[in-house]
């Protein structure tokens, strides 16, 4: 014969899980980095994101409350109307523990409430511990940067068009399916961080990196620059398809090839 369902045991044992979840996600939460550099980074720890401790947490945080009601109002009501019946027929008999316990919950309240030492040197660690995460070279350029769209890319980074975003990107084969995805979201197409998607789109280009006026410069000075001799940059424009001839300026090239200067430059410095 199968024996009856215990709902005391099962609350019983339902109260110890979510007890240990609830305490193992509020000590990861507690030392966890803030979620802007959380969501920058991509930060993980055992697998699951800040977000996912937290859904964690909370949801378990409600699976506790839940059984607690269903624990004293199914499981153990009766006992606990005798014992206020009791309490009220011969009055309280632990008055000093219960002033004492009444006093204390206040105290710490109040303390944390208001950042009384010592109470407020729980908070002082969890902050450090938090802003242990942070590095300065990680930090994104605004709050929650992750949300940029291309379009508030371009204007945050001083670009001259979205259309200039694009290109980057496609330089860097990094995938995107329209100009609204923000960069959260092509970090996750590409299995990679909005910090690096940023970092890959704010990088200069190596005729950047030479200085100004690049599109004045010939074909000779740049190979000079390179360590290359002009005809094996001129070899190696042709070879992409960008056939010029020596003494031409990269802004001559550009402008009969439609590709920006830098971009020319890019082909013939990584080769």
């Amino acid at each position: 014969m199968k024996k009856k369902f215990s709902w005391k045991v099962f609350i019983s044992f339902g109260l110890t899980y979510s007890f240990i979840i609830i305490f193992i996600t509020g000590i990861i939460l507690y030392i966890a980095p803030p979620g802007w550099y959380a969501h920058w980074v991509n930060w993980e720890i055992l697998g699951f994101t800040k977000e996912g401790w937290q859904a964690l947490h909370t949801t378990f945080s409600y699976t506790f409350v839940i059984l607690s009601i269903f624990h004293l109002f199914a499981v153990n009501w009766k006992a606990f109307w005798s014992y206020l019946k009791l309490k009220k027929q011969k009055g309280l008999n632990k008055k000093r523990e219960f002033y004492i316990s009444t006093i204390l919950t206040i105290t710490f309240s109040l303390g944390i409430i208001y950042a009384v030492p010592p109470l407020k040197y729980v908070m002082d660690l969890g902050e450090y511990f938090t802003a242990s995460w942070e590095k300065v070279e990680e930090e994104p350029p605004i709050p929650h940067a992750e949300l940029l769209t291309f379009i508030e890319l371009a204007d945050q980074m001083k670009l001259s068009s979205v259309e200039e975003v694009t290109r980057k990107l496609t330089q860097h084969e990094i995938k995107f399916d329209n100009t609204g995805q923000t960069l959260q979201e092509l970090a996750k197409i590409n299995g990679t961080t909005p910090l690096e998607i940023y970092n890959q789109i704010s990088k200069k280009s190596g005729a950047e990196r030479q200085g100004s006026g690049i599109g004045r410069k010939t074909i000779e000075d740049f190979a000079a620059e390179v360590g290359k001799s002009a005809d094996e940059v001129l070899n190696i424009l042709q070879e992409h398809g960008i056939k010029v001839e020596k003494g031409q300026t990269l802004r001559d090239i550009g402008d009969s090839k439609n590709i920006p200067p830098r971009d020319i430059f890019d082909l013939f410095s990584k080769d």
